[in-house]
């Protein structure tokens, strides 16, 4: 039985690694697993769930999946012995990244960098009551999401090329799955290529 459910470290169990091992498995792909905004860390005894599909801190793993999220290095220290663990058995391992959305706006560390620089926008206009056009602001909703980031500008392709090469270099991820990789463009998603290939082509 599980000592860890639920957690990095069930991935470091005996038990769960020969499971995986007679089924064939070559590469895992986990959901994201960096910090995301619908479960609380701070209320673990209560039962939440989600995929993980709204991040907060995309380089920081999700304290949920810890045993100590109130310890930073827990989760740093656990995540790094899942993948030991894993790799020493042979098997992969492929993060799911979500760079398309954040969780929210205001409070995100974008918002709070930069106003408004990091999420893709369409513009349009609006007759005021004095008859003059006035702009009203939109975030674009590509990803279905809302909260969409802007992949095409300078920072948040920069970002991203950063993201990708810490969790390669940190954590010694295998490959990424982008969520929703059409919400970015295509020169960015090239840009990550070339930065993974400068590193390891094998990286997925």
């Amino acid at each position: 039985s599980a000592q860890h459910p639920g957690k990095f470290l069930a991935l470091t169990e005996p038990w769960a690694i020969d499971h995986l091992k007679e089924l064939g498995i070559t590469n895992v792909h986990i959901l994201p697993s960096y910090d995301y905004g619908s479960v609380d860390e701070t209320r673990l005894n209560e039962p939440q769930y989600n995929w993980g599909y709204d991040p907060v801190n995309y380089n920081v793993p999700e304290g949920g999946y810890s045993t100590d999220p109130y310890d930073p290095l827990c989760r740093i220290r656990e995540f790094k012995q899942m993948v030991q663990a894993l790799h020493q058995a042979g098997i992969g391992v492929i993060l799911d990244v979500v760079y398309n959305h954040t969780f929210d706006i205001d409070h995100s560390n974008f918002q709070r960098t930069y106003p408004d620089y990091y999420y893709r926008q369409t513009n349009t206009s609006v007759l005021s009551a004095g008859e003059s056009l006035n702009p009203v602001k939109n975030y674009s909703n590509g990803s279905g999401c809302g909260k969409e980031t802007a992949s095409e500008k300078p920072m948040m392709r920069q970002f991203m090329i950063e993201s990708v090469k810490y969790w390669i270099n940190e954590y010694h991820i295998d490959g990424f799955r982008f969520d929703l990789m059409g919400c970015h463009d295509i020169n960015t998603m090239n840009e990550i290529r070339k930065a993974v290939d400068e590193i390891d082509p094998n990286i997925f």
